[in-house]
């Protein structure tokens, strides 16, 4: 579905990333791992159009859709979250992923002014789909809650169940198990496993927690100082001498 090929940003003649290349197929949660720092959410902003590469190419589907604006990519299916959780506060659960589906409605200004038969179907139909979304993520219990009301691990639930709002194909989400405990991770990491081949058709996420990344992913790719330092299953990634360094130091490895 997603091809990266050398991808490189320089800010101010610094390289945050250099010659990353990747891809994510239809069916796969493929992780996206490195220290701080090693240029990850870069990459992710590089893809969505939140920043223009300043070399290589991205394709989805076969189609070069290099420095696309986000709302493009979105359009397109490709929706993403971001590390800092951003919900609207002042919205219930089922209020912020409404919000969210809405962007799937299809009905002029004329019609919204004055809405008829279609439009209130429309509009049922909308609210059944994020009903169902906030179901999908363990929420239902929450549905009426204030997301201001809601505990961190809550909140990460409820920004993955915004982004499946959106209806994505292909999945990004940025550190989700960020301030989660081990219990939380555990269960986002079942919520994201069951996504894949039902509600989305790809997962390509970022994070740090290595039980949640081997516990989910089909590949993981490895980065360190903004290049790829290498990729594979997870078993085989665990046991790398490479990666051990990166994260742990020459001793641990």
């Amino acid at each position: 579905m997603l091809e990266v090929r050398g991808l490189h940003k320089n800010y101010a003649g610094i390289a945050a990333v250099q010659d990353v290349s990747f891809e994510v197929r239809s069916g796969e949660v493929v992780s996206l791992i490195g220290p701080n720092g090693a240029g990850k959410t870069t990459c992710f902003n590089l893809i969505t159009g939140f920043a223009p590469p300043s070399s290589g190419s991205v394709l989805f589907e076969g189609r070069d859709v290099t420095g696309c604006e986000p709302h493009v990519m979105a359009l397109l299916g490709v929706v993403r979250t971001f590390q800092k959780t951003s919900v609207l506060k002042n919205l219930t659960v089922f209020e912020n992923v409404l919000t969210a589906r809405h962007r799937l409605g299809n009905r002029s200004l004329w019609r919204t002014l004055l809405p008829g038969r279609a439009v209130r179907e429309s509009e049922r139909r909308l609210r059944e789909e994020a009903a169902r979304v906030v179901a999908l993520v363990g929420l239902s219990a929450r549905m009426n809650t204030g997301a201001a009301s809601l505990s961190c691990g809550e909140l990460r639930l409820l920004e993955v169940a915004i982004a499946l709002g959106a209806g994505p194909r292909l999945l990004m989400l940025d550190e989700p198990a960020a301030g989660l405990n081990t219990e939380e991770a555990l269960l986002l990491g079942d919520v994201l496993r069951g996504l894949v081949g039902t509600s989305v058709e790809a997962l390509l996420l970022v994070e740090h927690n290595m039980g949640l990344v081997m516990a989910v992913s089909d590949r993981v790719v490895v980065m360190n100082f903004g290049r790829k330092l290498t990729e594979g299953r997870p078993e085989s990634i665990r046991q790398n001498a490479e990666v051990v360094e990166a994260y742990l130091g020459k001793r641990a490895a």
